[in-house]
């Protein structure tokens, strides 16, 4: 197997999979200085996991840290040198080797915003050097009963891990640190959905117009649901929105009926509608959209839905769902054997149509940690 199938591979099973870590192991490296933890377990995202780089020194993986056995028969191992090996429990063998990406000095609960907000509140970093930040943590779903069964948006705010809303000079304050420490090169800014016609779009606006006052240099990625009102994309972008992510998260309309409840009610045509429209505001390679697997979907139906996205010129962010802690879903696991031929199958169409997703300015598809859709990419 050539070094980038097994790279695509391992990231593919470690998306899915996840590893086991033990109690044992997090006190055992908290000793030498090393901050090994579950990682969050809040947030709109994939959660629960912590930034690893494979053995190539580049691939980024967001693996989910277990602390159940069943989970996974993938284990985090001892460090040896610079990697931690994982170890495969069924044969006892070493299925890759991981880089841990440290967090950032910022996290500490010493470094506060000058409103004296702890800064790991306001953003946190996404693998490398992507700084993220969700401007109001809440979304119209929750309150009416139908969110998003992935969704842990409002988790956070019931850890008290961040605030209700965050402000534009909040946000630059934290850019500016993290830009010293070499962790912000590109910036992914979400929001819950708003009851509103704009469904959030002003207070996006309003951060944005902020932000790029205070750092012009800084890719700024956003994500919204379909306008009705179209002009509202060009407004973000004239505000400074570099790339857009219109998530639809699930192509089949039963799946979609019952995991996305609320955001069911939106037609597929406004999901086309705004993709769209969004590729001409934004540009080619700056519109992407949520799509999860692992709700057992057939390939083959899976695939002529998702050429339609493809078609349209739209960067699919394929990713497997990822159970919420706490939350009480039964999420079923993904199974990586066949998130692999969706990989393949997606970097060919986007070759066929003519979509890089290797010229992504900002947010998640340049940060590439929890989908392996650019590495399929690459070999093609």
């Amino acid at each position: 197997m050539s070094k980038i199938h097994r790279i695509l591979r391992e990231k593919t099973y470690l998306l899915c999979k996840g590893l086991y870590l033990s109690n044992e192991l997090i006190i055992y490296y908290k000793k030498q200085g090393i901050n090994l933890d579950f990682g969050r377990k809040g947030g709109a995202g994939p959660l629960g996991g912590r930034y690893f780089l494979l053995d190539d020194e580049k691939t980024l993986v967001n693996v989910a840290l277990w602390d159940n056995k069943e989970r996974t028969e993938l284990t985090l191992g001892e460090k040896k040198d610079k990697f931690f090996e994982v170890i495969n429990r069924n044969n006892e063998d070493v299925f890759c080797h991981l880089d841990l990406i440290e967090n950032p000095e910022y996290y500490s609960p010493n470094y506060k915003t000058s409103d004296g907000i702890e800064m790991k509140k306001i953003a946190l970093v996404h693998g490398v050097d992507c700084l993220a930040t969700t401007i109001y943590q809440k979304c119209k779903y929750w309150e009416c009963g139908e969110a998003c069964k992935f969704c842990g948006i409002e988790l956070s705010l019931a850890y008290g891990t961040t605030i209700l809303e965050k402000n534009a000079k909040q946000i630059s304050e934290v850019i500016t640190v993290a830009k010293n420490e070499g962790r912000c090169a590109h910036m992914t800014i979400t929001s819950g959905t708003e009851a509103s016609e704009d469904k959030g779009a002003l207070r996006y606006i309003n951060v944005l117009k902020g932000v790029k006052k205070k750092h012009p240099d800084i890719p700024l990625h956003v994500q919204i649901e379909p306008l009705e009102d179209l002009t509202y994309l060009d407004k973000l972008k004239e505000a400074g929105a570099d790339t857009i992510g219109i998530h639809i998260e699930l192509l089949d309309d039963k799946l979609r009926k019952k995991i996305t409840p609320g955001k069911y009610k939106i037609p597929y045509n406004c999901f086309v509608k705004s993709w769209k429209n969004a590729l001409e505001v934004f540009g080619k390679n700056q519109v992407e959209s949520f799509i999860l697997t692992g709700y057992g979907e057939p390939i083959e139906k899976f695939m002529r839905d998702l050429e339609d996205v493809i078609s349209i010129g739209v960067i699919p962010f394929i990713t497997p769902v990822r159970a919420i802690p706490l939350k009480g879903s039964k999420t079923p696991p993904t199974n990586p054997e066949n998130l692999l031929k969706i990989y393949y199958q997606a970097a060919e169409l986007m070759k066929e149509y003519g979509i890089n997703p290797l010229e992504n300015k900002a947010g998640c598809v340049r940060c590439g940690g929890c989908s392996a859709i650019s590495e399929a990419f690459k070999i093609f």
